[in-house]
């Protein structure tokens, strides 16, 4: 038994995990009509590119990129253009390619998972009114308000990296109401039991009707800080450090400023699931241009270098996402490309940290063309986990069938063994297994 074991192993050998991109692709555009979405993939350096979803727009993928979940929209009756509005969400296995729950009756604007795949949270609200954040179980159909009354100027929905915290920021009362800045509690709650915690408190401007695609940004790194943009004593918008416990806050740079904010342009983090980052962009209104210029920043140096500006002469470039490959050399971001009162999204961008270059994925910017524009957020780098892979090894191989034979005797669980997505660990899970090792 262990020679033909062995035998398989060395005939057969491994097969390696791939890096893939995932993102929203604007497939239609029609000035005063709207987009159109599908989700879809495409491979770091460009070659390969495919469809998963059609005719929706994912919110957010799981750790192991084999779920997505979306939002599906309804065309809202009695008006003379192609308005539409939120009917239900659900969960999409990208390897079944099957929907796997859905919930309807509940009109979110955005979805992320949390530590548990079947409890996510969501939006409600419009960026002209305050948001109210809540969770949705779908092992027993539950919904709970966490908190309502959010500030619409910052991202409201970003987790701690063990995803099981979130914060989010409320405005406060202010007693000077002859200028334009706020009072912003950082609050910080327990998905779990709904317990929240005011972190601290920043001085924001006033954005009372939200600040539209462009939102504020926190990023929540492992190392126990919260990074987030806001105003210095001077009312310069710097980058700051929030100790996700204590709450101690640590200016972290100290650029000088005619204004805060600038021509389309709100300093911010671009926004990112991962937490175990070295490094991150962040962005900042240039005095001369008063658009947005890059810039990266090194958490353990407290460095920053200077990424780049990407605007054009009609149109001014807003960079939103950021995802960085597994080995944290190159950072993918995407952007809205602004002209007049047209704002369409735009190309993907690979920074290369060790050679110091840019490729742009996607076609050449053209007006005229709607394709040219085609990378909405979020974009997330994955590497394929290998359903199957239940060792971790990055291989699919005998050592895994083993493994799963071991888990069904003890009764354990594990959801890459689940290779064919019925939700079970069982013998045919082994079978499939097998016949890909085989055919490989």
């Amino acid at each position: 038994m262990k020679k033909i074991l062995l035998t398989i192993i060395i005939t057969f050998g491994f097969i390696h995990a791939e890096e893939w991109i995932y993102f929203n692709n604007m497939t239609d555009y029609e000035w005063g009509v709207g987009m159109d979405f599908s989700v879809s993939r495409i491979s770091p350096d460009g070659e390969i590119s495919e469809t998963i979803l059609d005719d929706v727009a994912y919110s957010d993928i799981s750790e192991d990129g084999t779920k997505l979940l979306y939002i599906e929209y309804a065309q809202i009756e009695d008006v003379n253009w192609d308005m539409v509005e939120p009917v239900s969400f659900s969960i999409y296995n990208t390897e079944t390619s099957e929907t796997i729950s859905s919930i309807t009756g509940i009109s979110p604007a955005y979805l992320r998972f949390t530590h548990d795949e079947n409890i996510v949270l969501y939006m409600e609200g419009s960026q002209n009114s305050n948001w109210q954040l809540y969770k949705y179980s779908f092992t027993d159909s539950s919904t709970t308000m966490l908190s309502d009354s959010l500030s619409t100027a910052f991202d409201n929905m970003t987790l701690s990296p063990d995803r099981q915290q979130v914060v989010y920021f409320k405005e406060t009362e202010d007693e000077n109401t002859e200028d334009y800045f706020m009072d912003v509690d950082v609050v910080v709650a327990d998905i779990q039991s709904g317990e929240s915690t005011i972190l601290a408190t920043i001085p924001y401007l006033d954005i009372s009707n939200g600040s539209g695609l462009f939102n504020n940004n926190p990023y929540w790194s492992d190392n126990e800080f919260i990074y987030l943009t806001f105003l210095d004593d001077n009312d310069c918008i710097q980058l700051f450090g929030i100790h996700s416990t204590y709450g101690y806050i640590t200016q972290l740079t100290d650029e000088p400023c005619s204004s805060p904010f600038g021509y389309y342009c709100i300093p911010s983090i671009l926004k990112t699931k991962e937490t175990d980052l070295d490094k991150f962009i962040y962005t900042v209104c240039d005095d001369s241009s008063l658009s947005n210029i890059h810039w990266i920043y090194d958490i353990s140096s407290n460095e920053s270098s200077y990424l780049g500006y990407f605007g054009g002469e009609n149109f001014a470039s807003i960079a939103m996402d950021q995802t960085w490959s597994p080995d944290q050399s190159k950072v993918a971001f995407n952007e809205w490309l602004i002209g007049g009162m047209i704002a369409v999204p735009g190309y993907m961008r690979i920074y290369d940290t060790v050679i110091e270059s840019i490729d742009t994925l996607g076609d050449d910017f053209n007006q005229d063309d709607p394709e040219s524009y085609y990378v909405t957020s979020p974009i997330n780098w994955v590497e394929d986990g290998l359903a199957g892979d239940v060792n971790g090894d990055g291989a699919l191989n005998i050592l895994d069938v083993v493994a799963i034979v071991n888990m069904i005797l003890t009764d354990e669980t594990n959801s890459s063994a689940d290779y064919n997505g019925d939700g079970d660990v069982n013998i045919l899970d082994i079978v499939a297994i097998v016949q890909v090792i085989l055919g490989n």
